[in-house]
C-alpha cells in the first residue's frame, strides 16, 4: 500500500489530543455515606457493573482512536500499488519555424541554431535512457518525431537535419499555443514530460512546465518594410511605405521604383520613375514614408513619424517596387511590390430606341463603384445610329433589339421587342395591368439577387416570353411568366429583363443598382478581391475562362471555380487566363511577410499553460472506499457504546 498524500498522517496528532482530553477531564468524587442501607445497596450494584463499565470505557477509547486513525488515512489517499512508474526522462522539443527565425548571423539562421540545440538536447536525454519528441511549430504544428528512444535516436537526427536542409522554416507566424496544446498528446502518456521551446521570441510569462531556449544574437538587427499601398488623391496616386528598424536606430535608404507610369493600357510601356530618400528610424518606432504628388506635397497635414517626399503626377502605374538597401540580419522584408495601378478596361455600350437616364446613369454609378477593379469605358449610341455588335465587353439593348446578338461580350436585353438570333428566346405579346403594379416572384437563389428585396419590385406591363432554351435560369416571374432570365454558360452570357423602366418602380429603388452590380459580378467575376495579401492567407480565385494559370512563386493551374490558393511563400504571384471571349488577361498579386515577424526582438505576452492530465489508474488502486467503510462501522460501534450509558 502507498499513501499518495502522506501529509494527511498529521491527523494522527488527534490521538494525542484525545489522550490529553481523557487525562484532564474531571472524575466523579467518592464520598462516605452514613446510611448503611444505601451503602450496601451501592456496593451491590458496584460489584455487578464496575467490570462492564470499565470494558465499555476501554472500547469507547479504542473506537475513538480508530476513528482518528482512519480519518488520517483517508486524508493520506491510501492506494494499492499495481506497478511502479518509470523514472526515465522525457522531453518534447518544439522548434519555432516563424519567419523571424530566418534571421542570420554569419550566414547562419536562428532556425539552424535551434535545430542544433535540439540535437544536442536529444543526445543528452538518450544518454540517460530517456524519450524525445520533436515538434515543428508552423501555422499548423506537427510532430516531426513522436516519442523516440535511444534505440531509434538516429531518426531524430536524420529528421531534424532534413528539416533544415529542406528549408522548412516558414515565412509566416507560427502557432506556438497550438504547438503547446499538441504536446498534450504526450503529456497524457507521461505527465512528467518536460517541454522545451526553441524560439527567438521572449515572453513575459512562461509556465513552469515549459522551458524557453531563446535563440538570439546581440548583433542582429533588421530594417524592413512593414506595409506599402497606393491611394488616389485628387486623381493622382500617392504611395505609402511603412518602414521600421529593430535592434538599433538607423538612418535607412528607402527607394521607390515605378514601372509603366501614366500608361494608357497594359500594353503601353509608359514611363519609369525612381526616387530615393533617407529615413531616420529610431529603434522599434515605425515610420511612414509618403510619396505624394508634388503639387500637393505640402497641402496635406503631416503627422508625427511621417516623411512626405514629392513625386511627379502619376495617374496610373503597372508596378511599384519599394526597397530598403541596408544590409541587415533579416533580408526577406527589404522589398515590397504594389500592384493594381493599371485597371482592365471594361467597354460598355448602351443602345435604345427610346433612351432614358436609368441605364446610362447606373453605368456611371457602377463606374465609381468598380473604380478599384475596372476602368469602365461607356458609350451611348445616339438615336438613329445602328449599335455596334462587336468590340465591347457588355452590350445593353433596350426596346429595339439587333438582328444578331454580339458574340464577343455579355448582353443585357431590356424590354425586348424581338427575338434576336442567338438569344434562344421567343417573344410573344405584352401583358398590361393598366397602371396597376403587379408584384413579382423570386424563382431561384441566383447570385444576381444577392441583397435584392424582390418584394419591393412591381411592374404594370411586361413582355411575355413564350419560350426560352434550357440554358436559361428563370430568376423572377410575374403570374408564372418569366420577367428576368439569366444565362451564364461559357461565352453565352445573357440577361433578359422582360419589362420597361417606364412600367416598373425598379428604377426608383436601391434594388436597381444592386441588381446591376450583381449582373456585372456574375458575368465578369474578379479574379482576386485585392492585390496584396499576407503569408498563410487563403485567396479565392475566379476566372472568366476555362482555366487560370498561376506562376511566379509556384506553378499551378485551376479549372474549377471558385478555387482556393494557399499563399505560403512571399513574393509576386502572376495570374493569367484567356476569357471565353478570347481576351487575354493578366494580373499580379503580392504576398508579404507578416509585419510582426519583422520585429526580430519581439517580446510576447505569455505562453498558454498546457493541460496536464495525470491518470493514475494504471499504477494505483484506490483503497479510499474500504477505509471509508471501516470508518462508518467504527462510528456505529462508538455510537452504540455511547448509547449504553447505563451498563
Amino acid at each position: 500500500m502507498k499513501l499518495l498524500a502522506p501529509l494527511g498522517l498529521l491527523g494522527l496528532i488527534g490521538i494525542i489530543i484525545l489522550i490529553i482530553i481523557y487525562i484532564i477531564r474531571p472524575n466523579f468524587q467518592q464520598k462516605a455515606i452514613s446510611s448503611t442501607y444505601i451503602w450496601k445497596l451501592s456496593l451491590k450494584y458496584k460489584k455487578k457493573r464496575i467490570p462492564t463499565s470499565k470494558l465499555r470505557n476501554l472500547l469507547l477509547i479504542l473506537c475513538q482512536v480508530l476513528i482518528i486513525f482512519l480519518c488520517a488515512f483517508l486524508l493520506s489517499e491510501p492506494n494499492k500499488v499495481l506497478k511502479e512508474q518509470t523514472g526515465e526522462r522525457e522531453i518534447i522539443a518544439i522548434i519555432d519555424s516563424s519567419a523571424s527565425m530566418r534571421t542570420k548571423t554569419d550566414d547562419y539562421t536562428r532556425f539552424e541554431r535551434a535545430a542544433e540545440k535540439v540535437l544536442a538536447l536529444s543526445d543528452e536525454v538518450f544518454s540517460e535512457g530517456g524519450i524525445v519528441s520533436v515538434m515543428v511549430a508552423d501555422k499548423n504544428p506537427y510532430y516531426l518525431v513522436p516519442r523516440a528512444t535511444a534505440e531509434n535516436g538516429a531518426i531524430v537526427e536524420e529528421s531534424v537535419n532534413k528539416l533544415v536542409s529542406d528549408d522548412k522554416c516558414s515565412y509566416g507566424v507560427s502557432d506556438i499555443d497550438g504547438a503547446v496544446a499538441l504536446c498534450e498528446d504526450v503529456l497524457t502518456e507521461n505527465p512528467d514530460a518536460q517541454i522545451y521551446l526553441f524560439t527567438d521570441n521572449r515572453y513575459s510569462y512562461v509556465p513552469s512546465s515549459i522551458k524557453v531556449e531563446t535563440i538570439l544574437d546581440d548583433g542582429e538587427w533588421n530594417a524592413g518594410i512593414l506595409n506599402a499601398y497606393a491611394e488616389v488623391e485628387d486623381n493622382y496616386f500617392t504611395f505609402f511605405a511603412e518602414v521600421a528598424c529593430y535592434g538599433r536606430s538607423s538612418e535607412i535608404e528607402v527607394s521607390l521604383f515605378v514601372s509603366g507610369a501614366n500608361a494608357t493600357n497594359k500594353s503601353d510601356e509608359g514611363i519609369s520613375v525612381k526616387i530615393t530618400t533617407l529615413v531616420n528610424c529610431p529603434d522599434g518606432v515605425p515610420q511612414t514614408v509618403v510619396f505624394r504628388n508634388e503639387d500637393n506635397a505640402d497641402s496635406y497635414l503631416q503627422v508625427e513619424n511621417e516623411l512626405v517626399v514629392p513625386i511627379e503626377k502619376l495617374s496610373s502605374y503597372q508596378r511599384v517596387w519599394i526597397s530598403v538597401t541596408d544590409e541587415d540580419s533579416f533580408m526577406d522584408d527589404n522589398s515590397y511590390y504594389v500592384y493594381g495601378g493599371q485597371k482592365e478596361v471594361l467597354k460598355v455600350q448602351y443602345a435604345s430606341s427610346s433612351p432614358n437616364t436609368f441605364p446610362s446613369s447606373m453605368v456611371y454609378v457602377l463606374k465609381n463603384y468598380f473604380a478599384e477593379l475596372w476602368d469602365i469605358d461607356f458609350d451611348e449610341v445616339k438615336a438613329g445610329t445602328e449599335p455596334a455588335t462587336e468590340g465591347y465587353d457588355l452590350y445593353i439593348f433596350e426596346h429595339k433589339m439587333p438582328k444578331d446578338l454580339p458574340t464577343d461580350g455579355a448582353c443585357l436585353l431590356i424590354n425586348p421587342n424581338a427575338s434576336p438570333s442567338g438569344s434562344g428566346i421567343a417573344i410573344g405579346g405584352e401583358t398590361d395591368f393598366r397602371g396597376q403594379l403587379a408584384m413579382i416572384t423570386e424563382e431561384t437563389t441566383n447570385a444576381v439577387l444577392k441583397g435584392v428585396d424582390v418584394s419591393k419590385i412591381g411592374i404594370s406591363r411586361y413582355v411575355k416570353i413564350d419560350r426560352y432554351d434550357s440554358g436559361y435560369e428563370q430568376v423572377l416571374s410575374c403570374n408564372g411568366s418569366p420577367v428576368l432570365l439569366m444565362k451564364n454558360e461559357g461565352a453565352n452570357k445573357i440577361a433578359i429583363m422582360a419589362f420597361s423602366f417606364h412600367y416598373s418602380n425598379l428604377s426608383l429603388l436601391p434594388e436597381w443598382p444592386i441588381l446591376m452590380k450583381n449582373i456585372i459580378n456574375c458575368f465578369f467575376p474578379a479574379t482576386v478581391e485585392r492585390n496584396s495579401f499576407e503569408v498563410n492567407e487563403k485567396v479565392t480565385l475566379n476566372a472568366r475562362g476555362e482555366k487560370l494559370l498561376v506562376s511566379g512563386n509556384i506553378e499551378a493551374e485551376f479549372d474549377t471555380f471558385p478555387a482556393t490558393l494557399d499563399l505560403d511563400l512571399p513574393g509576386t504571384y502572376d495570374l493569367s487566363q484567356t476569357t471565353f471571349f478570347d481576351k487575354q488577361i493578366s494580373e499580379s498579386i503580392y504576398v508579404r511577410i507578416p509585419a510582426e515577424e519583422s520585429d526580430i526582438r519581439a517580446v510576447k505576452d505569455a505562453i498558454a499553460e498546457p493541460a496536464t492530465v495525470r491518470d493514475d489508474v494504471d499504477f494505483y488502486y484506490d483503497l479510499l472506499v474500504y477505509f471509508a467503510l471501516a470508518l462508518v462501522v467504527i462510528e456505529l460501534c462508538e455510537w452504540f457504546l455511547q448509547s449504553r450509558d447505563g451498563m
